[in-house]
């Protein structure tokens, strides 16, 4: 088995802020291209056999993060994209019988999962014969222990099913939630997203009214994130309003202001964003446009109001803060937590620690 070294590797262990680590995250890029989809194919060792099946040359540049959500695990896998396939299939004599949901897309920029250029989520069991050739940017996957929905609904007549519809859209939203979302989580946080997923994969595998009533939550939670992400696409857009966010996420105003009342409001939210870009420019120091001229890209025109606007959010004045990200004083830059590496570990190894 090809080495898969260097990789960085966490445990089950609360960081002192209590923040959920990658348990896994590995890249093939630091070994010689021929290697490198030898060292994917043992990163994925028992879970289901794989073979290269086209790169011009031999080469395979791929990174996944694999995170432990105790009773989940979620993979987030960056592929080679364009004129790289690799085969996939289930062990024939397979020692796991978890479920997955694997969903792949086309990215339009590197490490990016947007919303489009996706395909729609398959649900998969690993103990079930399955074969697919992918040739994608990058997949995200969702594993489960087959007991977790016991309670709920069989899945056995599931297997390799397309989740098809809005509601496949849906589930599709819920795993590019999970994945933006896994840096932030807390560790006194799994337990409440392992109930969240289950209520919104019994929806969307076997709608019913009840079920609706259940997912409430995590629906509220991808509408968020839905409108976050229109908002991060049109922050420079003078037409961008609460309004505007209605018609297009198709929900109501006053459902609009209910979802973002925890987070200070709708225009609290966009007035913020546009605050961060703000000061992103100012701390770069390769960016000499006057501290106006960066204000009204972002739709601040009063100068004197959008100095006092920013030091009300961040403590200093636009100027202070220029200065010191020019100076590299790194206020604004947030220390990237520390990584466990104390065991070498597999996938595998993960996946066989779940239990419901």
């Amino acid at each position: 088995m090809t080495s898969m070294s260097p990789l960085k590797i966490g445990d089950r262990k609360q960081l002192r802020d209590d923040r959920l680590s990658c348990f896994i995250d590995f890249t093939t890029a630091a070994f010689p291209p021929r290697d490198q989809f030898d060292v994917f194919r043992a990163a994925h060792e028992g879970v289901w056999d794989l073979s290269l099946a086209k790169s011009e040359d031999a080469s395979f540049p791929a990174r996944q993060m694999v995170w432990d959500l105790g009773k989940l695990v979620f993979t987030r896998t960056k592929l080679p994209g364009q004129g790289y396939a690799h085969h996939w299939r289930h062990i024939r004599k397979a020692r796991l019988d978890h479920w997955y949901v694997l969903m792949p897309f086309h990215s339009s920029k590197p490490g990016d999962a947007p919303a489009n250029g996706r395909a729609l989520p398959r649900l998969h069991c690993l103990s079930k014969p399955f074969e697919a050739e992918m040739e994608a940017d990058g997949a995200l996957a969702l594993f489960m222990p087959r007991d977790l929905f016991a309670s709920s609904f069989e899945l056995d007549d599931k297997s390799n099913a397309e989740a098809a519809g809005r509601l496949g859209s849906l589930l599709g939203d819920y795993l590019l939630l999970l994945n933006r979302s896994l840096p932030e989580l807390r560790m006194t946080e799994l337990p409440h997203v392992v109930e969240a997923t289950r209520c919104l994969m019994a929806m969307c595998l076997a709608p019913s009214r009840n079920r609706i009533a259940e997912a409430k939550k995590p629906i509220n939670s991808i509408l968020i994130e839905r409108a976050r992400r229109l908002i991060d696409l049109r922050l420079a857009q003078a037409d961008l309003t609460p309004d505007m966010l209605c018609i297009e996420l198709g929900v109501s105003r006053s459902r609009l202001y209910r979802l973002f009342e925890p987070l200070g409001g709708i225009s609290a939210y966009i007035r913020r964003q546009r605050l961060l870009r703000t000061r992103d420019a100012l701390s770069d120091s390769s960016d000499m446009r006057p501290i106006a001229c960066i204000a009204e890209q972002w739709g601040f025109y009063d100068a004197s109001a959008y100095s006092r606007t920013f030091r009300h959010e961040f403590g200093v004045t636009p100027k202070e803060a220029r200065e010191a990200g020019w100076n590299g004083c790194g206020y604004l830059v947030g220390q990237s937590r520390p990584q466990e590496a104390n065991h070498v570990s597999s996938l595998e190894y993960l996946l066989r620690g779940l239990s419901a």
